[in-house]
């Protein structure tokens, strides 16, 4: 006979089981009872419970990770040695538990050293920090006792395994209505169940309402996950199994799920116990055979019974408590959006120019929603067109209805649109949708009093599709976008010109003030041109202060369509135009008056039956550190004579000569 035994047992889940093995069968070749062996298994479990969560875990040395384990006989007695490597503890520490405080109480500790010692012969433990803790178990084999003392030894062993599994429960009970991990705590219940019960593998599989099914969701040697790891199943065929007083269904579910027949061998599974509460279906439990056949009493199906429904419980206890922190969430992201929402209503309402309102716009959107592709459109009321606001997705700068269908129908309609993916929805799946990241988009009007001001394209939102909530959460912040732009709209006629609709002059120099502190602290470019009609008192001559006033008009129409959405174009002193081009220098400048020159060559100023085509002079200036506000002015206008008397329909630039 083989007295020592010594292994070396790997860290991993369910690997106490597996020694347990090694135990039963050491110590019944040692002349143990079975009962004996129960009580010690028992206690080995703790120990090695116990050693797994003190060893190391994150080392690369797997050694040290390693429980090691020594089994002995001598003298009638069984030895057994338990050995971590981690950081140790001190087990003088750690309160007696007692079942009727522990009830009320949320201290969960104390029990597996309690059952070591309340179960062995001989319990002691010896911490070596930080070299880890040795356990050593020791149990008498005793002689053969009467009929009455066996049943006496039998009910003793019942009473502490049932309290053993009580205290664990409770335990696992309180980890699940704190835990958001339902299947580690189902696993350790699983586990413990097996270990106390000496049952050799086992499976719990949970019923899906939804789509009718039971899926495995834990999984101890079984091997279910990989053979079994969902099966078809109606609720009509489950409320069979429901109508067992006991629970335990084992040849229901092998005539009526023939995918359990198939999948598992004869002998494999011992007992299906149906999981149940009032009216909710919670899944199966599914147990493989015992270590020792002869081991089974008739009490232990009453056991098990029990068991499966504090399992069912733990289910029914982790969805409600899951429900309700579901709900807390859902609550705090409402309130949380609805604090964003008031916030960003302020900061939109406080907005009053209308050039900075897209970039406000976009940064709210951003922040609360994490959308990555953004862009908006005003409607300008002069040109009768949407103006494009600027943006880093390369679009035009005006929306043209006729090649844009979804805009055109928003508009039409009036009404918003939420496309979840544009795969699914053929009339969406234009070319520039093909770009889109998540495959999803929302376009929303901005209206008021019945008139579309301006429309909000939202995509890709960030490392996720758009979705329902995002649809009205859009909505809710677009709500405000109208109120903003009909304030902004309101400021801007006070500060426009009436004939032209350009920014007055004191606009003009109030707003150049200001880009040129922004300049200073931000250290961007900024430039200004400054432009005049050729030969304007000649027009005068010839037709009429009214022939004059309509050149202005055109001209100024001309210039706003042309230049960008964030430059302003302002009418100076009389019949002089300014603009003012913010983050601009000199080559960029050059391009935008270039596109004015050619605009107005192409015009021609048509009032009653008079027509005459224009040009205009432009006089580019780049702001300098060591410009003040007039310096700047008074450049630009030195410039614009000049070009002037070089003949006109020119631009200059500071490195013109006379």
């Amino acid at each position: 006979m083989v007295s020592h035994l010594f292994f070396k047992l790997a860290n991993e889940k369910d690997s106490e089981l597996e020694a347990c093995e090694y135990l039963d069968t050491f110590a019944k070749k040692c002349g143990f009872a079975s009962e004996t062996i129960d009580e010690m298994r028992l206690a080995f479990i703790e120990g090695l419970i116990n050693a797994k969560e003190h060893a190391p875990k994150d080392i690369p040395d797997g050694s040290k990770r390693d429980i090691h384990v020594a089994l002995s006989y001598a003298d009638d007695m069984i030895q057994i040695q338990i050995r971590d490597f981690g950081k140790g503890f001190d087990p003088t520490v750690v309160e007696k538990p007692d079942i009727r405080k522990k009830l009320k109480s949320a201290h969960k500790r104390g029990w597996g050293l309690m059952l070591m010692e309340k179960l062995m012969d001989g319990a002691e433990i010896t911490s070596f920090p930080p070299s880890g803790t040795l356990i050593q178990l020791v149990k008498k084999r005793v002689s053969a006792e009467t009929a009455a003392e066996v049943d006496t030894l039998r009910e003793h062993k019942r009473v502490e395994r049932l309290k053993y599994i009580l205290g664990s429960f409770i335990d696992l009970s309180s980890f699940l209505c704190q835990s958001k991990n339902l299947q580690a705590g189902l696993r350790s219940m699983l586990r413990i169940l097996l270990g106390t019960m000496g049952v050799s593998r086992g499976a719990i599989y949970t019923f899906e309402n939804d789509n009718e099914s039971l899926e495995c969701f834990v999984d101890i040697k079984l091997r279910a996950n990989a053979r079994l790891p969902q099966v078809k199943i109606s609720s009509k065929t489950f409320e069979k199994f429901a109508l067992k007083d006991d629970g335990e269904v084992t040849e229901l579910v092998r005539s009526e799920i023939s995918a359990f027949k198939e999948n598992f061998k004869e002998g494999e599974i011992e007992h299906i116990y149906v999981l149940r509460t009032d009216n909710q279906h919670q899944g199966l439990l599914v147990l493989g055979a015992r270590f020792r056949k002869e081991d089974e009493e008739t009490l232990d199906k009453e056991l098990l019974t029990t068991i499966s429904r504090n399992i069912s419980s733990a289910i029914n206890t982790f969805r409600l408590m899951q429900n309700l922190r579901d709900a807390n969430e859902s609550l705090d992201r409402r309130i949380n959006e609805l604090d964003a929402v008031r916030e960003a209503s302020q900061t939109i309402s406080s907005e009053l120019e209308i050039e900075n309102l897209p970039f406000t716009v976009e940064g709210i959107f951003r922040s609360i929603m994490g959308i990555q592709k953004f862009s908006m459109c005003i409607f300008d009321p002069t040109e009768n067109r949407f103006n494009i606001c600027p943006n880093s997705r390369g679009l035009p700068s005006t929306l043209d209805l006729w090649s844009s269908p979804v805009s055109q129908y928003v508009v039409e309609k009036m009404a918003p649109v939420f496309v979840a993916d544009t795969k699914c929805e053929e009339r969406f799946n234009f070319m520039r949708s093909k770009s889109y990241a998540t495959n999803s988009f929302i376009v929303i009007p901005i209206i008021v009093q019945d008139e579309v001001l301006g429309l909000v394209n939202l995509t890709d939102k960030e490392e996720d599709k758009l979705t329902d909530r995002d649809f009205e959460l859009a909505q809710l912040l677009c709500s405000q976008l109208g109120i903003a732009i009909k304030n902004a709209n309101l400021y801007k006629r006070g500060i426009t010109d009436g004939m032209t609709r350009l920014y007055t002059n004191h606009y003009f120099k109030v707003r150049l003030s200001q880009e040129i502190s922004r300049l200073r602290r931000v250290k961007s470019p900024l430039s200004v041109i400054m432009a005049c009609v050729d030969n304007l008192e000649g027009l005068l001559q010839r037709h009429g202060a009214a022939f004059k006033d309509a050149v202005m008009v055109k001209v100024g129409s001309a210039v706003k369509r042309v230049i960008r959405f964030n430059d302003l174009p302002c009418r100076y002193e009389g019949d002089k135009f300014a603009i003012i081009l913010p983050d601009t220098a000199n080559e960029g400048s050059h391009i935008a008056a270039g596109k004015i020159v050619e605009t107005i060559r192409s015009l021609s100023v048509r009032h009653l039956d008079q027509e005459e085509k224009v040009t205009v002079s432009l006089a580019i200036v780049e702001f300098k550190l060591t410009m003040n506000i007039g310096q700047f002015i008074e450049t630009a206008e030195r410039l614009l004579v000049l070009a002037q008397k070089q003949g006109g329909d020119r631009i200059v630039d500071e490195s013109t000569t006379a």
